[in-house]
């Protein structure tokens, strides 16, 4: 550990809060008190950038009497050429229930269900009707791999993704409908417009530590001051639902009005069972170099 007066080290508790040369003093003690016990490693990854770096350690300690899960994440930094930790975060894994009293989505099943019981509500206010194309995008896994990187990684991670969808809409001409958890839904007048935006969006996360998959379709929505409604939503979420990792997927409707494209090619269409919809419906992957 760094020996420098920024040094942080957190535990569970709001007291277990130790800054600086305290934190050797307190080791120190600890280490006298704590009973007999041993650590196993699930997980470890670790990044630099330059002489900075961050890692995160998922593991478990084990004592006599009890096991209990636990999510290590530190910040360093090269000092005199070693590594050193200069925050140091220990933290217990509860369910989003337990803390916030109510059930938080984290799969993407869970995000289509709650945007299809939306979709099912009419908006309060004046609106409009329109066509547009629709991209659903969402991170695959995500649940697991937050866990593995923790809160502060996952965090950050999350508002740089969608950083890159923002700025990458707003090159093709698209909004930002709104961002759901670690997904997003966005708005294109052109068909086109929305499968490059989703293409660019899959060559933008490919050095990611993660997978994306997108769903793009076309129809009529209502629309009121800032959301979108109707069955082509519903149906743009379950299209990004039945992709698989890195894969753009569009509808049969997307396919016939984009016709060929510079960049990309329609991959063959399959007849697939849309959850929570009637019917058979026809999609297609979207191949790209």
């Amino acid at each position: 550990m760094s020996s420098d007066p920024s040094l942080r080290v957190l535990g569970f508790d709001r007291d277990e809060w130790w800054k600086g040369s305290a934190v050797f003093d307190v080791r120190q003690v600890q280490s006298e008190q704590q009973p007999e016990f041993r650590v196993r490693v699930a997980e470890v990854e670790g990044f630099e950038d330059g002489d900075f770096g961050w890692a995160t350690v998922f593991s478990t300690i084990v004592t006599p009497d009890a096991e209990t899960q636990l999510r290590t994440s530190m910040v360093l930094r090269i000092e005199a050429g070693v590594w050193r930790v200069v925050q140091w975060h220990n933290s217990s894994p509860v369910p989003n229930q337990q803390v916030f009293g109510v059930e938080i989505t984290t799969t993407l099943d869970d995000l289509v269900t709650s945007i299809l019981s939306e979709g099912n509500q009419m908006p309060v206010g004046p609106t409009t009707e329109g066509t547009v194309t629709l991209v659903f995008t969402d991170v695959v896994d995500s649940t697991p791999f937050a866990e593995r990187v923790g809160d502060d990684k996952w965090a950050a991670l999350v508002a740089h993704h969608e950083a890159v969808i923002g700025a990458v809409t707003a090159s093709h001409g698209g909004t930002v409908v709104k961002f759901l958890g670690d997904g997003s839904m966005l708005a294109f007048e052109s068909a086109r417009a929305a499968v490059r935006t989703a293409v660019e969006i899959q060559k933008a996360t490919l050095d990611a530590p993660f997978s994306v998959r997108i769903g793009v379709h076309t129809g009529e929505v209502q629309r009121s001051a800032d959301d979108l409604f109707g069955l082509t939503v519903n149906k743009a979420a379950r299209i990004a639902a039945a992709g698989d990792a890195d894969e753009v997927m569009i509808s049969s409707t997307t396919r016939d009005l984009i016709g060929s494209m510079d960049g990309v090619e329609i991959g063959e269409t399959k007849t697939v069972a849309l959850k929570g919809l009637t019917d058979t419906h026809q999609i297609a992957p979207v191949i790209w170099n």
